[in-house]
């Protein structure tokens, strides 16, 4: 009995281009469907279905000073979401700026933290693209990623 030293290496499986998402992606959408049918298409989005923002003060260095900025109450969660795309894009363009401007200990420190701003801001918007697609799309979407 010989014993193998060295494991197989995994099965790579090529990649769909974003041309080939967005292809599949109308496809599903304007197809009919011999599967979900039986969804409503009165069924809420995810995104309406969370909660509106309650007011929340962002409170300063000094809690003797009254707050100058505060989240409004009433926003919606697709609002919400935008807004923190458009602060973590912008987060993404000035620290490409000021990481030009570091020595290459502070270059690395930063760019690790400007990868999580870059993640965040990709969770963000796919939450916000897959919000705006219908619940057909989503489940037919949901199926083929498992294949």
């Amino acid at each position: 009995m010989n014993k193998k030293l060295t494991p197989d290496p995994p099965v790579v499986r090529k990649a769909p281009s974003a041309a080939e998402k967005g292809m599949y992606l109308r496809k599903v959408a304007e197809g009919p469907f011999s599967y979900g049918e039986s969804e409503s298409s009165n069924s809420p989005r995810l995104l309406d279905t969370l909660a509106l923002t309650c007011s929340k003060p962002i409170i300063p260095e000094d809690p003797c000073k009254p707050a100058l900025f505060a989240i409004q109450p009433g926003v919606t969660a697709q609002e919400a979401l935008v807004y923190v795309s458009r602060l973590l894009e912008t987060a993404e363009l000035n620290g490409d700026e000021i990481s030009l401007h570091t020595n290459p200990v502070e270059r690395a420190l930063f760019w690790g933290m400007l990868h999580s701003v870059e993640v965040a801001r990709a969770v963000v918007d796919a939450l916000l693209e897959g919000g705006s697609l219908p619940p057909q799309a989503l489940s037919a979407l949901d199926r083929h990623s498992i294949e």
